[in-house]
């Protein structure tokens, strides 16, 4: 099983069944084991056999020996984000059983990874746990606006990590002060970037401001918001001449210093947080996971 989903086989359990049975005379080699009297299970055996398997095990094992380490001593992006398997949604239903990853912005790694029903729990505690496992919290994290909140920053900031999350209007009081800021402070940094591809043109215009004389509501006391940045991304389709704007903004623990360099890696990592979003995309795509329908919890046992 392993080694199917290590072959990109997960979604389907037609698919991962083939890869166990073409893999099997070989594998029966390497361990020395007689082909005659170890046989690969049926097809009909497979889903039995795994509905007995603990998803924790198998999850530790999985990314104790597959998935990447971190450095002690340096700092790395990862995106944190949930995906919704849609074939865990029952009929009449909204929500089904839902992955959260952390994802490496530089290569789309998955550090680890953990679950939550979501017509019963919320992504935000699951996220919390996943990066306090992971020992991730003094790392550079990235995450969307559902994340803002004290109990998120204040783990990152306390655990001497970074993070870098999407400010909207779930933090209605705290967005209209940073709009008040960027309205009577000019940015320390400006920076834009041109893309061509896909039958459209993006230019993306990046602000770096400092908020850290600014007053903030004493239930951000031990967050310490120093950076706030704003985005303005410009898309025009090609082909029809269509045009499109949207201004998005986002704020952070880091504390920048005077000049352009060391803020482009806080512009990029805006932009790379998609990474998850591709993650998520080959999951669905390539993968064929939203295909896998089931009516039992990830979290039953």
């Amino acid at each position: 099983v392993m080694l199917g989903l290590l072959r990109n086989r997960d979604g389907n359990l037609s698919s991962i069944h083939r890869s166990m049975v073409n893999t099997h005379k070989k594998l029966c080699s390497l361990l020395d084991l007689d082909l005659e009297q170890v046989k690969a299970v049926s097809r009909a055996q497979l889903p039995r056999i795994l509905a007995k398997v603990d998803l924790s095990k198998f999850e530790e094992i999985l990314f104790r020996h597959f998935a990447i380490k971190l450095d002690e001593e340096e700092k790395e992006w990862f995106a944190g984000d949930g995906k919704e398997l849609r074939g865990s949604i029952e009929k009449g239903s909204k929500r089904g059983e839902v992955i959260v990853q952390l994802v490496r912005h530089e290569d789309g790694s998955v550090l680890g990874q953990s679950r939550y029903n979501g017509k019963k729990e919320s992504e935000k505690p699951c996220l919390r746990d996943l990066i306090e496992s992971k020992n991730a919290e003094s790392q550079k994290i990235t995450a969307d606006a559902l994340h803002l909140n004290p109990a998120m920053t204040s783990m990152i900031e306390q655990g001497n990590g970074i993070f870098l999350i999407g400010l909207k209007e779930n933090q209605k009081e705290l967005l209209a002060d940073m709009k008040w800021h960027i309205k009577n402070h000019q940015p320390l940094a400006t920076y834009s970037t041109v893309d061509k591809g896909h039958g459209r043109l993006e230019q993306r215009h990046y602000y770096h401001f400092d908020v850290s004389k600014e007053y903030f509501d004493k239930r951000w006391k031990t967050t310490n918001f120093r950076s706030l940045f704003k985005v303005i991304r410009h898309r025009t389709i090609l082909k029809t001449d269509d045009h499109s704007e949207e201004t998005a903004y986002y704020i952070s623990n880091a504390n920048l210093s005077d000049g352009i360099e060391n803020k482009v890696e806080y512009f990029d990592a805006i932009r790379n947080h998609w990474s998850v979003e591709v993650n998520n995309h080959i999951r669905d795509v390539t993968l064929s996971e939203d295909h896998l329908r089931t009516k039992k919890s990830l979290l039953q046992k």
